[in-house]
């Protein structure tokens, strides 16, 4: 259960790109001297194109698998933590939607993000719109990150939530958690005490018990 992050496809990306961003590079030099200013700003909006994908691609830590653990582990550490676990699969079926991760003793793999299970504040559902049909269910995790599960129909929210509320005893659908998901200021207020309690990589591995 460990995603690759070095796929034959971006190392390949990491080779090429920079050739890309050069032949670009001087594409745009050359433009300033036509004084065409349309295919200046072309060249310009090309050239951070590449190489906001060229960074995507060759630094790790921006990597979505390590978004809640990053601060803590390296995507080493966090390999030799997950090679320990025996991972297995969740399945929620229903004929209009249905929805998979993985689980662990210690950790979840949703959306090929690694969640310590003890970093889960709670699991929420709600709709993006009030309008809309469709309800969004997701972890909140103890330092104010939100992971998407799902997003199934509100027919079906009911008994989505039920069948995660019955398997993992972390999930407590909370009222109070609820009420606060869509507050900026929430999050933050999590991400900043989180960071009061646990402040270094020891602190973090005692309290994930990992």
């Amino acid at each position: 259960m460990i995603k690759r992050i070095w796929t034959w496809w971006r190392i390949i990306s990491v080779i090429i790109l920079p050739m890309v961003i050069l032949v670009f590079a001087c594409s745009l030099f050359r433009s300033f001297s036509s004084g065409d200013l349309g295919v200046v700003l072309f060249f310009v909006v090309t050239l951070i194109f590449f190489i906001h994908l060229f960074i995507e691609c060759a630094f790790p830590k921006r990597f979505e698998c390590m978004k809640i653990v990053k601060k803590y582990l390296s995507f080493k550490e966090l390999k030799s933590y997950i090679k320990k676990e025996q991972f297995t699969e969740f399945e929620f079926n229903d004929s209009s939607d249905s929805f998979r991760f993985y689980y662990s003793k210690n950790w979840l793999f949703v959306r090929d993000v690694y969640i310590p299970r003890k970093m889960i504040l709670d699991i929420v559902s709600a709709k993006e719109q009030w309008y809309s049909t469709y309800t969004v269910i997701g972890i909140i995790t103890k330092n104010g990150l939100f992971v998407s599960i799902a997003k199934v129909n509100s027919d079906i929210e009911e008994k989505a939530v039920a069948s995660l509320l019955k398997k993992f005893p972390e999930f407590k659908n909370s009222i109070e958690v609820l009420k606060n998901v869509f507050r900026k200021s929430f999050y933050k207020t999590l991400e900043e005490e989180f960071e009061k309690e646990v402040t270094n990589k020891k602190e973090f591995m005692e309290h994930c018990e990992i």
